[in-house]
């Protein structure tokens, strides 16, 4: 009796399928040798990414001897490449600046409001909308750049802008607290993040890039729709 993935074959992490042994195109999958199938399709997931993670360690093991990795856990190493994936107000506070506004400004005490309100996943939201990435180090001494906070001359309740670069957040005046929230959520829901990882992904996408493709710089805006 047949089911119905019909053959030996999978999808790997590319999205494609493949055949999880040589000839497994024309392999019928039945149940007498499902075990058989699950074991192969197994092995084939778990080792596909073989030479990227030998890439990857070998790359690490510029830095940093192999052996020392088994000093860490796998999640303290994760926290000290990526950083941590809970996005601390307090932490922004410490490291902010602010240009043409003071901290006793409205807009300033809204922002820290609403960053207060917002869940985790809004904050990493927030962050990756003025930087381009979504965590900040586990180690706040390891922040190189300052949390830029500045206020433009736009239209009233327009939408943030940021220059992801600068770390920088560029807020319009807003008539309201309410107002600003609904702004920023539409803003880190709705622009696309400029990192490297983007562009790398859309040149490798694109074999021949037409003029304009490569930016100069990285600036994260989005166009007000107000009429």
């Amino acid at each position: 009796q047949l089911i119905p993935l019909e053959t030996f074959h999978t999808q790997s992490a590319t999205g494609q399928y493949v055949p999880i042994l040589p000839g497994g195109h024309s392999i019928a999958l039945t149940f007498c040798n499902r075990q058989e199938y699950s074991r192969r399709a197994l092995h084939l997931r778990l080792h596909e990414m073989d030479a990227q993670v030998a890439a990857v360690r070998a790359g690490m093991a510029c830095i940093v001897p192999v052996p020392l990795l088994s000093l860490v856990t796998t999640e303290h190493l994760e926290q000290l490449i990526c950083g941590i994936p809970q996005l601390s107000v307090s932490t922004l506070r410490k490291i902010v600046r602010y240009r043409d506004i003071t901290e006793e400004h409205p807009l300033v005490k809204w922002l820290w409001h609403i960053l207060e309100e917002f869940s985790n996943e809004e904050r990493m939201l927030f962050m990756r909308f003025v930087s381009g990435r979504s965590r900040l180090p586990a180690n706040p001494a390891d922040i190189a750049q300052r949390f830029q906070v500045m206020k433009v001359e736009r239209a009233v309740d327009g939408l943030p802008t940021a220059q992801t670069c600068f770390f920088q957040l560029r807020l319009p005046p807003y008539s309201s607290r309410e107002k600003m929230m609904e702004r920023m959520r539409y803003a880190i829901h709705n622009c696309k993040s400029i990192d490297m990882d983007n562009y790398m992904l859309m040149r490798n996408v694109n074999h021949h890039p037409g003029p304009g493709t490569v930016l100069a710089e990285q600036n994260v805006q989005l166009e007000d729709d107000d009429p």
